[in-house]
């Protein structure tokens, strides 16, 4: 028999039980298909999921079979669903999803530049040169701090525009506060009102990741010059 306790909301929004709500949402997933192989009834399973009561560790782990997902997901200590203990170590390390970790890995597949019957170039797939490494340099290239905090201050700056439509009044100004202000501007400092504010981040935002693909693209470019005089040389030898 499952371990009985009180439920409260804190037990509701458990890791494990919130997991298993999660997980019991997936099309063609339901309690009883869960019951029957654990050997508990579906009045159990409900109370797994809501947190009134906790499996035996057996039980635990069968719904970790059940699912395919590892006990350490269940328990949320990752979010790498699958027993992957490489990706549960870069999801922890550097605090990406799994699906942003599949979509990294998918960057392996690989391709290769080559030449059309108009002198132009395109990418072929499954050749020499992984996308993963294009990625990787455009990390390099990119100042990613300060974009991503220009995304975020862009955001939140959105969030003060929208609030001011309905509470104007909140970004009405005294006197002691323009002074303020006005200080501020005198000395080289921004003050702009919110929806300035998130245009002006956007903007920084979009420099910043214009300028990483610019500096991508010009080493691409001499990448290419030096494969085709390589090409070349080598057919003259």
């Amino acid at each position: 028999m499952p371990r009985v306790k009180k439920n409260s909301y804190d037990e509701y929004n458990s890791p494990l039980a919130t997991r298993l709500r999660e997980l019991m949402s997936a099309p063609g997933m339901n309690q009883s298909k869960l019951a029957d192989h654990i050997g508990v009834t579906r009045q159990a399973v409900s109370a797994y999921s809501l947190g009134i009561s906790l499996p035996d560790i057996e039980k635990f782990e069968k719904i970790a079979e059940f699912f395919e997902v590892s006990t350490e997901y269940l328990l949320g200590r990752t979010d790498v669903m699958r027993p992957d203990i490489t990706k549960q170590a870069i999801s922890e390390t550097l605090q990406l999803s799994e699906a942003a970790i599949d979509k990294i890995q998918a960057l392996q597949q690989e391709f290769r530049l080559e030449q059309t019957p108009d002198n132009d170039w395109k990418l072929t797939a499954n050749e020499t040169e992984p996308l993963a490494s294009m990625f990787s340099d455009w990390l390099e290239a990119v100042a990613l701090d300060d974009m991503m905090s220009s995304v975020f201050r862009a955001v939140t700056a959105a969030a003060s525009a929208q609030d001011s439509g309905y509470h104007s009044d909140s970004f009405a100004l005294n006197e002691e506060q323009k002074t303020a202000i006005f200080a501020l501007k005198q000395q080289g400092y921004l003050a702009l009102p919110p929806t300035e504010r998130m245009d002006f981040f956007e903007q920084k935002a979009t420099k910043v990741f214009v300028q990483s693909v610019e500096r991508l693209e010009s080493e691409a470019i001499q990448t290419v010059i030096q494969m085709c005089e390589e090409e070349k040389a080598a057919d003259r030898d």
